[in-house]
């Protein structure tokens, strides 16, 4: 009896070791991360035994999609789980603490992802998207009264250029002020601001009150409550200076990370199942496996001895012609299951090795004329990089008349060189090209206006790299002899080298993945075969035709493809090092 009176049971362990606040705050951590994990759970095995538990949109995508989103939900409960077993040993043996700090990181994740998840839901239940939209309308239907602040504006302005022990000053500020406040209480109040905060309050009260909205209120509150208090924990768990400023860091790219996760990693994940699904408008999409792999990128080699009849019929059934090669008394057919994909690679591929010379030469001789001292160099430089940020639609419109066979700039300019010639007793012939409908001319076409809008980025990279050059090197080359030209060779293009491979990787890239161009500079569907792309076929068979599944392959293959180019630019990059 002596014996066990002796031995302190482990709640006085806890009240003696810890002061009340701080065992208070410990007790709220762990419950709180019980409880996530319990609802995580909850929702996790609702989801994998309940088909009609997720949403109509994700019960459209098909069952993996439902065991995908289950799994995924289970990650973050065992998160919990295992944050909580350690906030236990800490409340169990507080000096411990210190060795524990990673819990107190671990809490802090766990219960800012509650809160994002809780106020993505009310962003939803609220009806935010059609209250913004309602606002805008509302602001655009009273736009007149930003002439407010304008007005605003104009008369803080007049008073700040007053003296500063003028009582004018402080009075023309204080009424820009009021007219500033004015006018932004005016436009919110007839754009139906109010109605909107209203709106919002009908997900709480009314008959349009939910349940799941007070719930996710009190856990946005506190799951963002208890986030900040274990943030300002840290001199409990012992938190080092590295290690307050290494959470900071990613504090500010937590919204970053979040949107990544939302909006692109999400979106990727998915596209990779559909590729593997024969997913349709309308239709739950079925595994296939990798058959949209294999129609894509099948492809028949036959010998034909026979000439005399057409290529087609020495192919198997479901392949058709993509090109033909002479062997002499013979010839070699290759058909595709898709000829299309192939013909739109290769046009890829054609589009890029044209575009390179015409994107990096030029802008390199360009740099080097910018980089000089004479005048006016500043205004040319905003001017050679216009074309850069210039919408391509708008650029398109511009680029199909200068393209015209009849009243273009460029079929008058070939008419007037060839008159010139002829004038000179030299012969020639106006070739009166067409140049967005002759087969051999429309990829040609699409490079030139995608040489003209890269160019000017590509001159920026390069001046910038040219300004980075010390000038001594120069100085030191014309004492030494070398004329221009040899201080370009061994000096300029190869301390250019990092920049001209930033510059060949982009490049490369953009071409790879062209289609704005092709897209706006031909208005009529479908598009020349000869001008067809990768990106612009992906297009074409996700949102005109509707085969969701095939275009997610075909996006994965050029992935793979931009990847495995940029792969070897790296390696050859590394074997050349810049010293």
């Amino acid at each position: 009896m002596t014996q066990a009176a002796s031995i302190p049971n482990s709640s006085s362990k806890i009240k003696n070791a810890l002061p009340q606040a701080a065992q208070n705050e410990l007790i709220a951590f762990l419950v709180w991360s019980v409880l996530i994990f319990v609802a995580l759970l909850l929702f996790a095995l609702n989801i994998l035994s309940d088909p009609q538990s997720v949403p109509p949109q994700l019960q459209s995508l098909g069952d993996p999609v439902r065991v995908f989103i289950g799994s995924v939900a289970l990650a973050p409960a065992f998160y919990a789980l295992w944050t909580a077993r350690a906030l236990l040993r800490i409340l169990m043996n507080p000096e411990q603490a210190e060795r524990h700090n990673w819990a107190r990181f671990a809490m802090v994740t766990l219960y800012a992802l509650a809160m994002v998840a809780a106020i993505l839901y009310l962003i939803q239940t609220w009806r935010v998207f059609f209250g913004f939209e309602a606002l805008v309308t509302g602001f655009m239907n009273n736009s007149g009264l930003t002439l407010g602040f304008v007005l605003a504006y104009v008369v803080f302005w007049l008073g700040s250029r007053l003296d500063e022990e003028s009582a004018w000053r402080g009075r023309l500020e204080m009424i820009g002020l009021g007219i500033g406040g004015l006018s932004l209480m005016a436009l919110l109040l007839l754009s139906g601001f109010i109605d909107g905060i209203l709106s919002m309050l009908g997900a709480y009260v009314g008959p349009r009150a939910q349940w799941g909205a007070w719930l996710a209120t009190a856990v946005a509150l506190i799951s963002g409550a208890l986030a900040w208090r274990a943030l300002h924990r840290g001199a409990f768990f012992g938190e080092t200076p590295e290690q307050r400023a290494a959470w900071q860091g990613w504090a500010m790219l937590s919204p970053n990370i979040i949107g990544f996760g939302l909006f692109f990693a999400g979106p990727l994940v998915l596209s990779f199942y559909l590729s593997f699904t024969n997913s349709t408008a309308g239709a739950v999409p079925q595994f296939i496996g990798l058959d949209n792999y294999g129609r894509m990128l099948s492809l028949e080699f036959k010998i034909q001895e026979d000439l005399s009849i057409p290529a087609q019929s020495a192919l198997s059934f479901g392949y058709r012609e993509l090109a033909t090669l002479g062997l002499g008394q013979s010839r070699l057919v290759i058909g595709a299951l898709d000829p299309i994909f192939w013909q739109s690679l290769r046009n890829t591929i054609a589009y890029a090795l044209m575009l390179l010379p015409l994107a990096i030469i030029p802008a390199i001789g360009l740099a080097l004329i910018l980089n000089s001292s004479l005048p006016g160099m500043k205004f040319y430089r905003a001017v050679y990089f216009l074309p850069s940020v210039a919408a391509v639609v708008g650029t398109a419109l511009i680029w199909r008349w200068l393209y015209d066979p009849i009243i273009g700039f460029f079929n008058y300019f070939i008419s007037q060189f060839v008159g010139f010639l002829n004038s000179l007793g030299i012969p020639a012939t106006d070739p009166a090209i067409k140049w967005l409908s002759d087969p051999g001319v429309v990829l040609i076409s699409v490079v030139f206006l995608g040489a003209w809008q890269v160019v000017g980025y590509n001159t920026v990279l390069f001046l910038a790299g040219l300004q980075g050059i010390p000038k001594d090197m120069y100085e030191a080359a014309s004492i030494d002899g070398a004329d221009r030209w040899k201080q370009f060779w061994h000096i300029t293009l190869p301390l250019l080298r990092p920049t001209t491979f930033f510059v060949l990787i982009t490049t490369i890239v953009t071409a790879l993945q062209v289609f704005n161009e092709p897209y706006a500079l031909f208005p009529s569907r479908p598009l020349p075969i000869q001008a067809t792309t990768s990106v612009f076929y992906l297009y074409t068979k996700g949102f005109n035709e509707f085969q969701f599944g095939y275009a997610s392959a075909v996006a994965w293959v050029l992935f793979v493809l931009i990847f495995s180019i940029t792969l070897i630019q790296f390696r050859l990059q590394r074997s050349n090092p810049y010293d």
